[in-house]
């Protein structure tokens, strides 16, 4: 029997307020799941909605499916509870060894957070899958959790949005600054790229590197301004903070945009710079949101030295 959560009806009623069911692929969630997997180093991630009947992916990595049956699926399961669920061994589970998942596509390894909204119903699921057993490291969890809290502020946003203009659709993109030149430094490459193809989404013109050297030679190149440094602190060689004098030396009126997994408060050095400091996980929304920010500051005060 499809084990139901308690408030089954008004969760339905929850999703459907969304809109969200049977709508096209958007970049906004497909990069989410892209950082998921990332982050989890797992070759499979998914955004999924669950209705009557079926689980439906919103966003897919490394899974060719729309959707599944919600019988016998991890996120039936997923959505029951409140925190992480993780099946290490699904093919030895009695509820999963013949699943669609396990059976058709090999899966051996889910850890799925549920995506619960403000007023409580867990509506879908962030998850990570492999086709191998698979570790998941509390710090990855806890990043898995902060993406999911991400995927509810946006579907929340556009649902208090639509109430107030159902025909307004809400962009949270800045201003399309096709002049604009980045310089982004990030030594994982998955993440770089991902960070680039949102940034070029949105019109700037990007620098990407992989680590110091390699941005220096760009600045050495590149003929125009440079507008913002968006840089990674912990870098092979020379890392951001040194890297972000060395930019600005040549380019004064650069602004610099500090990202890193380590939290902020390992590096005093960058107190005085806290609000040009974003910190990983982050979905692409929130870099958007944080390089307009860092551009509408009135002066270039925002790098080190």
């Amino acid at each position: 029997m499809l084990p139901l959560p308690e408030n089954e009806d008004s969760r339905l009623e929850s999703l459907r307020s969304f809109r969200i069911l049977g709508t096209s692929c958007e970049q906004e969630f497909d990069d989410i799941a892209q950082l998921a997997a990332i982050i989890c180093d797992a070759p499979v991630a998914v955004i999924a909605f669950i209705d009557e009947q079926s689980v439906w992916f919103k966003a897919k990595i490394g899974l060719e499916l729309d959707e599944i049956p919600r019988d016998d699926s991890f996120c039936t399961h997923a959505i029951l509870q409140s925190d992480v669920l993780i099946f290490p061994d699904p093919i030895s589970d009695e509820r999963f060894m013949s699943g669609f998942l396990v059976k058709q596509n090999g899966i051996r390894f889910y850890a799925g957070i549920p995506l619960i909204t403000v007023d409580n119903h867990a509506i879908g699921t962030l998850a990570v899958m492999d086709r191998v057993p698979h570790l998941t490291t509390a710090e990855q969890i806890d990043s898995l959790q902060i993406l999911a809290r991400r995927i509810v502020a946006e579907l929340e946003t556009r649902r208090s949005t639509n109430a107030q203009s159902p025909h307004q659709r809400l962009h949270l993109e800045p201003r399309r600054q096709r002049s604009i030149t980045v310089l982004i430094v990030e030594d994982n490459d998955n993440l770089r790229n991902l960070l680039q193809r949102t940034l070029e989404g949105v019109g700037f013109s990007v620098l990407p590197a992989a680590d110091g050297a390699e941005t220096l030679r760009w600045s050495e190149q590149h003929e125009g301004t440079v507008e913002i440094l968006v840089s990674d602190i912990v870098l092979p060689e020379l890392n951001g903070l040194e890297l972000s004098k060395r930019i600005r030396a040549r380019h004064p009126e650069a602004k610099v945009l500090f990202i890193t997994g380590f939290g902020a408060d390992q590096f005093p050095e960058l107190r005085e710079y806290a609000a040009n400091i974003l910190e990983k996980p982050f979905p692409p929304s929130e870099l958007l949101r944080k390089v307009a920010d860092v551009l509408s500051q009135g002066k270039a005060a925002t790098g080190a030295g």
